[in-house]
């Protein structure tokens, strides 16, 4: 398919703007900073991100049963209506109480949580089975390449100006220009990216509502309990089959690994760039580095993904991220920026691999609960490493001065742990897989 023909698919057109909108966050290139100049700690940061994960933990896979029996569109459109209060809540939260500002936050991750389970696997799940209605489902891996592209474009101008909206000298010379006072901080400035958040997540909503979607009829008794019980009896076939199938069993145990270590350590990348003696204005620029990256290689990660025999691209995969973490463990000053976007690559292709060869093997019946599933242990390991990783920091952090954790000498020193922590992981899963495939090949 053409690029025309799979834009002139409806639920396709808007599942590309759903996407690209929903994750199109201003405050995403400081992220971390922006919550310590809230007034939290690292650790606390940590903390409010396992809450987030253990919110989708607990939502996921209920969440992908209702989509398949209730309707898909119906929880995109909920997913975007929470995703747009979540953000309000802290941009108009008051930062003179800190234990208020952990309490919004707080609830700031569980509606994030809530709001990311909900249309986990509901956007892709109408997409796909959009194509695969008209026969196009061979077009899938094309579909996410587009997706990776437009959100890497959007992405660009997200981050060049998110960066620059929380650079003080930047919206000095903004606010001189309207003449206001000019921020003194950080601090002063904090909520303008927040603002403009709110303002995408309209977008969200407009793309969720616009989606098609045949109704679903009810279940007989066509009560709630009925619908409940049968979103239920769905989840578990669906864990039964997933548990009983090793191919999709061994997809989604490593696609977990590969994408919660990752993001645990990307959700970071503001606190490593600033430890690396990046400016604050110059991670918009890595940040929109990355878009362009992808959007040139988005391409080639396709092509890696279809080409390559599932083991031996899990294979190479593999050694290449614990190479990667090493690396970027290191903590070089400016050159830290290469490995990070290694990591950026693998995880993109990994992505593409995932979704292509999980969607092969998976009926449109479930597919929603399918993908829920995928979230499910992507954020269990989320949730996992946000745990352990909290508590070796603060191990670490308590040999260094003050100064020194200023400087993030101790967060760098912390980073050796993703070494450590993928690559027995990866070993161990490799180890299971090895003996399975040993009694009955699974990638056939």
């Amino acid at each position: 398919m053409t690029l025309k023909e799979i834009l002139h698919v409806r639920n396709v057109r808007y599942f590309l703007m759903f996407r690209s909108s929903y994750f199109a966050r201003f405050y995403y290139p400081v992220f971390t900073l922006l919550y310590l100049d809230y007034g939290l700690t690292l650790s606390q940061f940590a903390m409010l991100n396992v809450i987030w994960a253990a919110t989708i933990v607990l939502a996921e896979v209920p969440s992908g049963a209702f989509a398949d029996t209730l309707g898909r569109k119906k929880l995109v459109v909920l997913s975007s209506i929470i995703m747009f209060v979540e953000i309000a809540m802290i941009a108009f939260v008051p930062t003179g109480n800190p234990s208020l500002v952990f309490a919004v936050f707080l609830v700031n991750r569980i509606l994030s949580g809530l709001a990311m389970a909900l249309a986990s696997g509901a956007d892709e799940a109408l997409a796909y089975d959009t194509l695969k209605d008209q026969g196009k489902e061979d077009a899938w891996p094309h579909v996410l390449q587009i997706q990776i592209r437009v959100a890497s474009a959007v992405g660009i101008f997200v981050t060049l100006i998110g960066a620059a909206m929380y650079d003080v000298d930047v919206m000095g010379s903004v606010y001189q220009l309207f003449g206001w006072t000019a921020p003194e901080s950080t601090q002063d400035i904090m909520r303008i990216p927040v603002y403009a958040t709110l303002i995408v997540a309209m977008v969200a909503i407009y793309a969720a509502f616009n989606m098609q979607e045949d109704k679903k009829p009810m279940p007989k008794s066509g009560d709630k309990l009925a619908t409940t019980l049968a979103s239920l009896k769905l989840t578990l076939n669906t864990g039964k089959w997933v548990m009983s199938t090793p191919y999709v069993l061994f997809i989604l145990l490593y696609y977990s690994l590969f994408e919660h270590t990752s993001r645990m350590f990307l959700t970071m990348n503001s606190q490593y760039y600033r430890a690396i003696d990046i400016p604050i204005i110059y991670i918009g620029f890595i940040g929109a580095g990355v878009s362009i990256f992808k959007i040139l290689f988005a391409g080639q990660s396709r092509r890696f993904a279809e080409s390559l025999a599932p083991k031996n691209f899990i294979a190479i995969m593999g050694i290449a991220t614990i190479a990667t973490y090493y690396f970027i463990s290191l903590g070089w000053s400016i050159y830290g920026v290469i490995p990070a976007l290694v990591l950026i690559f693998i995880i993109m292709t990994m992505n593409i691999f995932i979704s292509y060869h999980l969607n092969r093997k998976t009926e449109s019946h479930n597919r929603a609960t399918v993908l829920s599933f995928k979230g499910l242990m992507f954020n269990l390991g989320y949730g996992s490493i946000g745990v352990l990783y909290a508590y070796y920091y603060k191990l670490v952090s308590q040999r260094y001065s003050q100064e020194q954790i200023e400087q993030g000498v101790d967060f760098i020193a912390s980073l050796s742990s993703f070494v450590y922590y993928f690559a027995f992981l990866f070993i161990l899963i490799s180890v299971w897989f090895h003996f399975k495939d040993r009694k009955k090949a699974i990638f056939e």
